[in-house]
């Protein structure tokens, strides 16, 4: 749609819930970061829950309890749960 770029969204469900696939997994001494496409969320006008697609697993092998973040444009995210809590490999 964009060129030889591959269409970074897509909705799950007509006019629906959006939804973002990674596009790589990067696994550092410090945590696992899940790669996003660069301005994926350009377009996304939508508020509210947006659902990833995790389309690669995390290596076999990995420390479980190294972090886990999204990565996108050059910024990173802690992906946490209700409570505030890091959500780690494990």
């Amino acid at each position: 749609m964009f060129g030889s770029t591959r269409y970074p969204y897509n909705f799950c469900n007509r006019n629906g819930i959006p939804m973002i696939e990674t596009t790589s997994v990067t696994v550092g001494t410090d945590n696992v970061v899940l790669n996003l496409p660069n301005r994926v969320f350009r377009w996304l006008n939508d508020k509210g829950i947006t659902l990833v697609r995790l389309n690669q697993a995390i290596p076999t092998g990995t420390t479980e309890t190294l972090p886990i973040v999204f990565s996108a444009n050059d910024f990173t995210q802690p992906l946490t749960n209700l409570g505030g809590e890091a959500i780690t490999v494990a």
